[in-house]
């Protein structure tokens, strides 16, 4: 073999392996999930990665991705959090999803408080790593100009009630003001998240609702139904939207994240406000488990690799951190450790609103 030949195959060779080590040194991850916990992954993936960046989709804030390194490999992690329940189906049914630059791909990980069997997935396949308890609170119009002011709890039946009756029941049926006539003249909206939604899930299985019919305003501010792409009842893709419709509807009544409140006045359920210390002693059973769901190690192709595991693992840990959560005003009152719940009230994790007891699963 002539020396220039073989010397440009050892050159070509050498290339080769470089752009293998180039390949090696990148992690790509794909997670999907709901928004109910989005301003903690956006407060802690910069505390993980090193040199994070941030960009957002251009025409929906709950796609973006972060880019930076972790361990001397370059990371570039894709998020789509436009629902919780339905990034379950997502992982199981390999879906692909819309990415930050408007591409899309398969995501690997979910973050959610849905329970896989809540949309009829077997969880057996998959690993569910319990980071904390996210509650959901029923909200409302702070008025003044509104028939709210004596309507401060809702029960069970109402809150039921309210959620399937399309908008058209009396505030006064839910104690609010009546007419000069004494006559329930005004209709009391519900305004909730889609079906595929985190938040949606969780507060129909605690109120034992089986489908809801949601609101929001047109230009001269008069409830309309909220259709979906196809033309059917559907509801609010975030937790701020929600509160945004409820803001701008007088006689409405919302379920948000704890993290998504803000200066709506909330409601207490079954006679028992919301707050994360009635969520610790079993007395306020709205809330759920945030789960971050991916197939099982060793068990399928379809799981994250090692590398994959470790940004997975690294921001449990960042959430989990004892010194974040007693001390982050985007924890503090809005999530609740599952350290701190752990010993005192329990729920299969597989179901959603199940009941609350001492026994672990």
């Amino acid at each position: 073999m002539k020396p220039q030949f073989k010397n440009l195959i050892i050159t070509l060779a050498a290339g080769v392996s470089l752009a293998g080590n180039l390949r090696a040194a990148q992690i790509n991850l794909v997670t999907v999930g709901g928004n109910a916990t989005i301003k903690l992954v956006q407060d802690r993936i910069p505390h993980i990665l090193t040199g994070s960046a941030l960009t957002v989709n251009s025409t929906n804030s709950l796609i973006f991705r972060y880019t930076g390194t972790l361990g001397g490999k370059t990371v570039q992690w894709d998020w789509n959090l436009t629902g919780g329940a339905g990034a379950i189906l997502d992982i199981a049914n390999q879906h692909p999803v819309t990415l930050a630059d408007n591409t899309s791909s398969i995501p690997v990980h979910a973050t959610t408080i849905t329970a896989p069997e809540t949309v009829n997935i077997d969880p057996s396949a998959f690993t569910q790593d319990i980071t904390l308890v996210s509650p959901v609170v029923f909200v409302k119009n702070a008025g003044p100009n509104n028939d709210l002011a004596s309507i401060t709890n809702l029960t069970q039946r109402q809150a039921a009630l309210l959620e399937s009756s399309g908008g058209t029941l009396p505030t006064a049926f839910f104690g609010g003001s009546t007419n000069s006539n004494n006559i329930p003249a005004n209709a009391l909206y519900f305004v909730g998240r889609n079906s595929s939604a985190a938040v949606r899930q969780v507060a129909d299985a605690n109120i034992y609702a089986t489908g809801a019919i949601n609101y929001t305003t047109n230009n001269s501010g008069q409830p309309i139904l909220y259709l979906d792409g196809l033309g059917n009842p559907s509801g609010a893709g975030s937790g701020s939207e929600v509160v945004n419709i409820v803001k701008a509807i007088p006689n409405s009544i919302g379920t948000v994240a704890a993290q998504d409140i803000g200066t709506l006045p909330t409601l207490s359920y079954e006679g028992v406000p919301y707050s994360t210390s009635n969520i610790i002693n079993g007395t306020y059973p709205v809330w759920g488990y945030e789960r971050y769901i991916y197939y099982t190690p060793g068990t399928s192709a379809l799981a994250p690799s090692n590398d994959q595991l470790s940004l997975i693992q690294a921001l449990e840990a960042a959430v989990e951190d004892p010194t974040f959560q007693t001390t982050s005003s985007l924890f503090i009152n809005k999530f609740v450790s599952y350290g701190a719940v752990n010993s005192n009230v329990q729920r299969n994790i597989h179901v959603d609103g199940g009941p609350i007891t001492s026994a672990i699963y």
